[in-house]
């Protein structure tokens, strides 16, 4: 039977091992990619502070935060998946396959970007951002196609990741995995997972919360690619 949904996780996941291959190179600017990854939370934070505040919104503000820019946190927790694909394609639904590629596909994207921009910095000297260094970094090393994918893919997740925690045979398997995975040393990978059901599960209008960061995100880039000195509406 085909699994277009597990090819795909697949695909993600090793095109974001090659992303954990290349930060491990001695060239990597770690230093440029974590001033970029700061600048670009705290910018973040303050663009969603109304969604911050309201409880209904702040669990999957963290969990959007934490999981887009939580550094490089990212690479055992994708180390972790890939062992334990085999078990996930056996008891997990496809189409849950298929949205969990998407969150991957993200942060592929995500990383790509950042890693390109901080290459950037290193390039023209810049160790520190503000505004105006920000906008020249982002427009040096983003393409309009792939920045246009990257949003879109949060309005999908947002929309795809609503569907999935009303299942609720997803939400038991998840809770069933619980012991096994932290008994096999899987910790991280199955509270990524727990917590990201559960921010979703707790929103009080999801497609408010999906379109408001979608919304947002697309305005700026085009405010960004446009050449706007306050492309974020401060």
């Amino acid at each position: 039977m085909s699994k277009p949904g597990a090819e795909r996780l697949r695909e993600m996941l090793a095109r974001n091992h090659a992303i954990a291959e290349a930060v491990e190179a001695q060239d990597f600017p770690l230093s440029e990619f974590e001033c970029l990854q700061q600048w670009q939370r705290r910018r973040l934070v303050r663009s969603f502070a109304d969604l911050e505040q309201h409880a209904g919104y702040r669990p999957a503000v963290h969990f959007f935060l934490s999981e887009l820019y939580g550094g490089l946190d990212f690479r055992k927790r994708d180390q972790d998946l890939g062992k334990v694909m085999p078990v996930m394609i056996r008891f997990l639904p496809d189409r849950t396959l298929g949205t969990m590629s998407e969150a991957f596909e993200l942060q592929a994207i995500s990383l790509e970007y950042d890693i390109g921009m901080a290459g950037w910095m290193r390039e023209q000297g810049i160790a520190a951002l503000d505004m105006p260094a920000y906008c020249a970094v982002y427009r040096a090393r983003s393409d309009r196609g792939g920045r246009q994918r990257q949003i879109e893919l949060i309005r999908t997740l947002g929309y795809d990741l609503e569907r999935l925690v009303r299942w609720p045979m997803v939400n038991t398997l998840v809770r069933l995995l619980r012991g096994p995975a932290h008994a096999a040393g899987f910790g991280e990978l199955q509270s990524f997972l727990e917590e990201g059901l559960a921010a979703f599960r707790a929103l009080e209008d999801p497609r408010y919360f999906v379109d408001t960061i979608y919304e947002r995100e697309w305005r700026s880039m085009k405010r960004l690619f446009a050449g706007d000195p306050n492309p974020f509406g401060f």
